[in-house]
């Protein structure tokens, strides 16, 4: 799988691909969909039943429509069509071509300049495996609710060494990749072996400034940037801990940015089952995201809504996407609002605040809250004793320990083949999730 470059008028190019491509059209297994989008650049993705080369068409639309810009990707089934060149802030359509033919198409919007005074939207959700039907009612609900782009909390699919539940997860969501970028933490589900792990790089990796594809990345859009982690490790050392301390320090001076989001599956804090992540607790990742200004974090692993507040740090726990759900377990000291309920989060942010909506698949409003920049949720009166800051349960909690239901350990990535592929692609400590469970 390669990044493919950017051509412009490829008239000859196309001739070459028709010419080249096998006989018959083929035909598209998953996708296509949009990662990687920014101000200027789209990463559109797509797979194949057979291998070919292909190329996509962007046009911008509109009454100050530009010239078609056409990227081009050598004989393969996954192809990961890079196209550049694009303005901020601008309404284009795609098509993507193989074997001489049209085999899809779509349309998005480029992310605004970073000094734009647009506002921010996008749909946060997360464990969306098992349940198909729930799986698809939650997508069509999102369809119906404008965002720029989605954020993924995690455990897409039941296995993620299976090839059919990934067929799955790309058949119920098509129609809402298609058109709106998806940009996502890495659950344990994706990281349960290496072959999981191989397919979460090869449908929705980051790819790092050398061009290697990780688990982890981070995105601008407009006045937000957002931090993907792997929670699924020991956060006390390595490459990812390395990369959030030099990423968190750059976006300290970035112009223009106002809004920091950390995504990650299993979270600091939860009321939920398994409680809060004590790989990034006892790492003491909270603190160091807070020192660097963060102003959310946004997690899922527990199959419910939970939001919360621990002290210097705000946070989300959105589950509720389609995996069978949990109970409100242990109430921890930190939440303000919390419910078992299928749902997906929508999020607004300006230049001074940040709203936010869960919405229930009845189409009614779990939770409505906010903030402005620097303060408190606008929406709760204050617990009558303040929560221990950036504790993960309070003193005497009863709260299930994190593994509760996944009996998750962390051994040593070992052998030949894949997993040593994974460790230089920087997936260090996989989780092991014996009864996948969580």
């Amino acid at each position: 799988m390669k990044r493919a470059g950017l051509r412009l008028a490829p008239v000859v190019a196309w001739l070459a691909l028709a010419s080249s491509a096998r006989a018959g059209t083929p035909q598209v297994t998953k996708g296509p969909y949009l990662t990687g989008l920014s101000g200027t650049t789209v990463d559109v993705r797509f797979e194949l039943d057979a291998s070919a080369p292909a190329g996509v068409d962007v046009t911008e639309v509109g009454a100050d429509a530009g010239a078609t810009r056409t990227a081009t990707d050598g004989p393969a089934s996954m192809h990961v069509v890079h196209v550049a060149g694009l303005e901020p802030g601008r309404a284009y359509e795609y098509a993507v071509r193989a074997g001489g033919g049209v085999i899809g198409k779509g349309h998005f919007a480029t992310a605004p300049k970073d000094d734009a005074p647009d506002a921010v939207t996008f749909l946060a959700y997360g464990d969306d495996r098992n349940d198909d039907a729930t799986h698809a009612a939650i997508v069509r609900a999102m369809q119906a609710t404008p965002s720029d782009f989605l954020v993924n909390t995690g455990d897409m699919l039941a296995d993620g060494g299976n090839p059919a539940d990934w067929q799955s997860f790309f058949r119920v969501e098509q129609p809402l990749l298609r058109d709106r970028p998806l940009f996502l933490a890495i659950g344990n589900h994706e990281l349960s072996q290496d072959e999981s792990g191989s397919n979460f790089l090869r449908y929705f990796g980051y790819p790092d400034g050398a061009g290697t594809v990780q688990p982890f990345g981070t995105i601008r859009w407009g006045s937000a940037r957002l931090f993907f982690l792997n929670g699924m490790h020991d956060w006390k050392s390595g490459p990812e801990r390395r990369w959030l301390e030099t990423e968190l320090g750059r976006a300290d001076a970035e112009p223009g940015l106002v809004w920091r989001i950390a995504v990650v599956h299993h979270g600091p804090w939860s009321s939920g089952p398994h409680g809060g992540n004590n790989l990034l607790i006892d790492a003491r990742v909270p603190e160091l995201l807070a020192a660097h200004h963060v102003d959310l974090v946004l997690a899922g692993h527990d199959h419910l809504y939970d939001r919360g507040d621990a002290g210097t740090l705000k946070y989300v726990v959105t589950g509720g996407g389609g995996a069978p759900l949990y109970p409100v377990k242990h109430r921890s000291s930190t939440s303000r609002h919390a419910e078992s309920a299928y749902h997906f989060v929508e999020i607004t942010l300006t230049r001074d605040s940040l709203k936010l909506v869960a919405h229930r698949l009845d189409g009614t409003a779990l939770d409505t809250c906010g903030f402005a920049k620097g303060g408190g949720w606008d929406c709760d009166a204050r617990p009558k004793a303040d929560a221990p800051a950036l504790a993960g349960q309070a003193p005497g909690s009863d709260a299930s320990p994190a593994s509760s239901r996944c009996s998750c350990t962390l051994p040593g990535v070992s052998g030949g083949g894949v997993g040593e592929g994974l460790l230089a692609l920087g997936i260090v400590g996989m989780v092991a999730c014996r009864r996948r469970r969580g």
